[in-house]
């Protein structure tokens, strides 16, 4: 079974000042699934990189997807439209697009797992394919 990587799950890897890296250090030395990051998500994270520890890290998380270790998953037009009804549905709780794509495509590949440590964006939607998610670390 697949993984989805939110972006703060990468950024706790890569910062070590962060106060879950080494939990996510540990999570990522012992997973053994295929690992997937969302385009959207890559941008954020890119983002987040960048602020936090500069081009050098951004760089890396290239390497680890061109190598292979991380899957490039591409929102298919069905994720935008799927992600504009969840959008809509939470939309109370000011969701981002980026959270929406992510739950669309883990329907649409039947992914149940995601690491994350900032659960709570993703804790407003509901996902159709699954109660809930089951969230590592």
């Amino acid at each position: 079974m697949a993984v989805l990587l939110d972006p703060s799950m990468v950024l706790a890897a890569a910062d070590a000042a962060d106060l879950n890296h080494k939990a996510a250090v540990a999570w990522f030395e012992r997973a053994d699934e295929p690992l997937l990051l969302g385009a959207l998500g890559l941008a954020d994270l890119d983002l987040l990189l960048q602020r936090e520890l500069g081009v050098a890290a951004t760089q890396a998380v290239v390497a680890s997807i061109t190598a292979g270790s991380i899957r490039l998953v591409a929102p298919t037009t069905e994720d935008l439209a799927r992600a504009g009804e969840l959008l809509a549905e939470a939309s109370e709780h000011r969701p981002r697009l980026a959270d929406a794509v992510l739950v669309a495509t883990a329907e649409r590949l039947s992914v149940r797992r995601v690491a994350a440590f900032d659960r709570r964006p993703l804790a407003v939607f509901r996902p159709r394919h699954v109660r809930g998610f089951d969230f590592e670390p």
